[in-house]
């Protein structure tokens, strides 16, 4: 890092490192002494840090060690006693009490850890002023059981208090992932896509963990995680035994991936020095074809072809000739979903779909460098309303109104002639004469990828839990797909494919059935 970075760093860190210590010590004036502390530590070191990663990552070390120290001094030797007058009744007033009362403020925080059911007795006793019975009749429990429920949290809550606690390392640096779905119903879209759900996943993934454990590694309250863990739980994403929680869908991590494009770097440079040479060869024929979309810009046709030619050699023929082993679902769909560890090259990202309709097909192979994914916001009907739109124009209000929709997405546009759609359209006769021109350079990629699916298949057992080791053993055909992004990113930063802004979908194409 230069000078100006490492100082802007520091400016920014030392708000946060504040923030961090005051959440970790209550006290503001602590706080305020022990984040200066770390961060002149960490300005002596202003020349020897190589990166922006390498100085967090020796800022937040800094932090945990000076953090420990404090609580090492500050450690109460007598354990915190609940007080049977703790509050006057209401969660706010033992939240305000805790902050003036360290004791009271080791008792809150152990409360939170608690599994729900235990932190449930304690609050409607001890907050809510509830008795043994109002509780047993209010929860559907024996009064025993309340007892007993009120007897083992005063006993956790006591050890824990002369605990030092020290959060997980996904409490300050959490992944973020993103979903990825291969079948026909799609019952996980969009349901995980909060950092939450996705840290909790990934740290029951080697390890089984109950919710306390859970709750310090994140560094959240169990009160925040029972309707993610419940939500995982229905959608099979999680399997809870004896209380313990374990992850029950693969997690790609970037890890993972270098391994695989490593072994493959070889490979998707002459792939992708294959896919430009043909598709300059052939640009000209391409267009002399005259379907709709034909006098597009080259970057545009450019585009089209590399979407046909990693479609029909990724997709078509080679998960057709090593068809998936496709696990069933908690809702007894037949598909293959995990989650990958999002990167750098997630702009590459792809997201593709086969379409048909009355008199046609769609084609889609969305880009995420080249804007929002189309393929999701497409129903029989807006397919069908597509395939219209390359014959005749819009006749009922009905077809008017799905046309607006197409508008809005982006799939169809105004034109002097009419309402059009936004991508390539194509006769039988010309995606036969396209097919087959391409056809020979795709049985080569596919005939290139089906030799390496073994190599993809041990990566991926390396780094799988045991009790995933079967499910991800049918995923390797799946991950060579995930190859096409490396194609599409070297092919991008060569300068030979621009990302599209506007204009005509290229990476969407229509085959007609006439």
């Amino acid at each position: 890092m230069t000078a100006e970075e490492y100082r802007e760093q520091i400016t920014e860190m030392s708000k946060s490192m504040f923030r961090y210590c005051l959440s970790r010590t209550g006290s503001y004036h602590d706080a305020e002494d022990l984040a200066q502390e770390i961060m002149l530590i960490s300005c002596k070191g202003e020349n020897s840090f190589p990166n922006e990663k390498a100085f967090y990552a020796f800022v937040w070390r800094t932090a945990d060690n000076i953090l420990k120290g404090w609580y090492r001094e500050n450690a109460k030797n007598k354990p915190s006693e609940l007080d049977e007058n703790m509050s006057d009744g209401s969660w706010e007033a033992l939240e305000e009490q805790a902050q003036e009362n360290e004791q009271l403020r080791l008792i809150t925080r152990e409360l939170s850890l608690l599994n729900s059911n235990y932190r449930k007795a304690m609050v409607a006793y001890y907050i809510d002023e509830m008795s043994v019975k109002e509780i047993s009749e209010q929860f559907g429990i024996t009064q025993s059981m309340v007892k007993y429920l009120l007897f083992q949290s005063r006993k956790k809550i006591r050890e824990g208090t002369v605990m030092e606690r020290d959060f997980g390392r996904l409490s300050y640096d959490p992944v973020e992932l993103s979903l990825a779905f291969w079948g026909t119903s799609n019952n996980y879209y969009g349901k995980f896509d909060d950092k939450l759900a996705q840290n909790i996943l990934m740290c029951c993934y080697y390890d089984k963990q109950t919710e306390e454990q859970i709750a310090l590694q994140l560094g959240v309250p169990t009160a925040y995680l029972e309707d993610e863990l419940k939500k995982l739980t229905e959608y099979g994403l999680l399997i809870m035994k004896n209380s313990f929680y374990q992850t029950n869908i693969p997690i790609i991590t970037n890890d993972v991936f270098a391994e695989i494009e490593k072994a493959s770097k070889a490979a998707v440079a002459d792939i992708s020095k294959q896919i430009s040479q043909k598709a300059d060869e052939m640009l000209e024929d391409v267009r002399s074809l005259g379907f709709y979309g034909s006098d597009a810009p080259g970057n545009t046709l450019r585009w089209m072809l590399v979407s046909l030619i990693l479609h029909l050699a990724y997709i078509d023929m080679a998960l057709g000739e090593m068809p998936l082993d496709l696990p069933t679902d908690v809702f007894g769909e037949k598909c293959i979903r995990f989650f990958v560890e999002k990167s750098a090259s997630d702009p590459y990202g792809v997201g593709t779909s086969v379409i048909q309709s009355n008199d046609g097909l769609l084609c889609f192979w969305d880009v995420l460098i080249n804007g929002k994914r189309l393929h999701v916001n497409v129903n029989s009907s807006r397919a069908d309303m597509l395939v219209t739109l390359a014959k005749r124009q819009p006749q009922t209000d009905n077809e008017r109104l799905v046309c607006s929709e197409l508008i809005d997405i982006g799939l169809a546009v105004k034109t002097e002639d009419g309402i059009k759609p936004n991508f390539p359209c194509l006769t039988k006769e010309q995606g036969d004469v396209l097919n087959n021109s391409i056809g020979s350079l795709c049985r080569s990629i596919c005939d290139n990828t089906i030799s390496r699916t073994g190599d993809i298949r041990r990566v991926l057992l390396d780094h799988a839990p045991q009790h995933l080791a079967d499910y991800v053993s049918k995923m390797a055909q799946l991950l060579s797909y995930r190859e096409t992004e490396q194609i599409m990113q070297t092919l991008c930063e060569s300068g030979w494919l621009l990302a599209m802004k506007g204009g005509m979908s290229a990476t969407t194409v229509m085959y007609q059935n006439k």
